[in-house]
C-alpha cells in the first residue's frame, strides 16, 4: 500500500477517535473509511505493520462481506452505507478521469487549522485538498509484489468532489474542499489564470 505508515496510522486514529472508522471486506479487498477519505486495498498487499495498525484500534478485521464501525466505545456491526462507491470506478468512468497537477502552493491561512494544497487541472481550474493526503503518498511504501506504480491524483466529472490516487492494489480517495466556502476563494480564482508548475 502506497501510504506512508505514520500518515496511515494518523488517518486511522483520527477517524477512530472522531466519527468512527468504518472497516469493510468485499472478497479480497479491505475498505477503510474516515469522514473525508476512503482507502481500499487488497488485504494481501498490506504489510504486517499496516495490518497491525488497523487491528490495534479495531481488535479484528470483519469477515468477507461484513462491515463495522470502530469507535472508542465499541465495534458496531449494524452500520449503514459502506462507501464502496467512492473507490469503484468502471472502465467507462476511468476514460473520463482527468489528471490533476499537485502544485507547490500550500495556503497557510487555514480553515479549521488545516493546510490546504492547491491542485490544478489542464484547463487551469484549481481544486483544494487537505495537504495531509498529498504528504501521505509514499512510493517507498508500495508492496512491490502487488503494485508497481502510483497514478494520480485524478478527478472524474461523475464524482467532482473527490480526488483519488490508485495503484494496482490500492485506491486512496479524498474529499476536496468546497472552494465557495473558503475565505481564500478570491486567491483561488486568481490562480485559475496562471499555469502553475508541479
Amino acid at each position: 500500500m502506497f501510504i506512508h505508515l505514520k500518515d496511515f496510522k494518523r488517518l486511522l486514529k483520527q477517524a477512530y477517535t472522531g466519527v468512527g472508522l468504518c472497516v469493510a471486506r468485499r472478497g479480497d479487498d479491505v475498505l477503510l473509511d474516515g469522514s473525508d477519505w476512503v482507502i481500499a486495498t487488497e488485504k494481501e498487499s498490506m504489510d504486517k505493520k499496516q495490518l497491525a495498525a488497523v487491528i490495534e484500534l479495531t481488535g479484528e478485521l470483519p469477515g468477507k462481506g461484513e462491515a463495522f464501525k470502530a469507535t472508542t466505545e465499541e465495534n458496531q456491526y449494524e452500520i449503514g452505507e459502506v462507501h464502496w462507491d467512492m473507490i469503484d470506478r468502471t472502465d467507462a468512468d476511468r476514460e473520463e478521469e482527468e489528471k490533476l497537477t499537485v502544485t507547490p502552493i500550500v495556503l497557510e491561512r487555514y480553515p479549521n487549522g488545516k493546510a490546504m494544497r492547491v491542485l490544478q487541472a489542464a484547463d487551469g481550474r484549481v481544486e483544494v485538498l487537505n495537504d495531509r493526503f498529498v504528504k501521505a503518498i509514499d512510493y517507498a511504501s508500495m508492496n512491490l509484489d502487488y503494485e508497481h506504480e502510483v497514478q494520480g491524483p485524478f478527478v472524474n466529472p461523475k464524482f467532482p468532489k473527490q480526488v483519488y490516487w490508485k495503484s494496482e492494489a490500492t485506491t486512496l480517495t479524498a474529499i476536496l474542499y468546497d472552494k465557495d466556502e473558503l475565505k481564500e476563494k478570491d486567491i483561488l480564482e486568481y490562480l485559475r489564470d496562471i499555469k502553475i508548475e508541479g
